[in-house]
């Protein structure tokens, strides 16, 4: 995964209305370490980022189309959605967060046009849109 920018970092702390002390409470690490992240002396763990946008997302669904689904957004086979684990979990706005890395029809694009470049969960349409979405609210 790609680290987060300390500039996303810090609107997502506003954006969930949250104090540096406060994060650090809510993310279990000191008020130091949120202050260096926002400052860019330390680089934003994945495990952060992924609980970050996790909390954005979870604490904003009001703002989110419920019926725009990953696998509907992006139009996934069924050879696709049996092996996915977002479909399986029925968790079609938190795909980024079961899948980590890239979703298995990013991967079979990928392979059948050598030419793609693969891109992360957090670089996707479908989160990025659902992000700005939250984002601008």
């Amino acid at each position: 995964m790609d680290d987060m920018e300390k500039e996303e970092f810090v609107k997502i702390r506003k954006k969930l209305n949250r104090t540096q002390k406060e994060m650090s409470d809510l993310l279990n690490v000191s008020k130091k370490t949120i202050e260096s992240y926002e400052q860019g002396l330390r680089n934003i763990p994945d495990n952060m980022s992924r609980i970050t946008y996790y909390l954005l997302f979870k604490l904003n669904m009001d703002k989110l189309n419920k019926s725009e689904l990953c696998w509907n957004k992006n139009k996934c086979p069924k050879s696709i959605r049996e092996r996915c684990i977002a479909w399986t979990a029925k968790e079609g706005f938190f795909c980024w967060f079961l899948n980590l890395k890239t979703c298995l029809l990013k991967q079979q694009q990928k392979a059948k046009a050598s030419s793609v470049e693969s891109e992360t969960c957090f670089e996707c349409e479908f989160f990025r849109g659902n992000f700005n979405k939250i984002l601008d609210s």
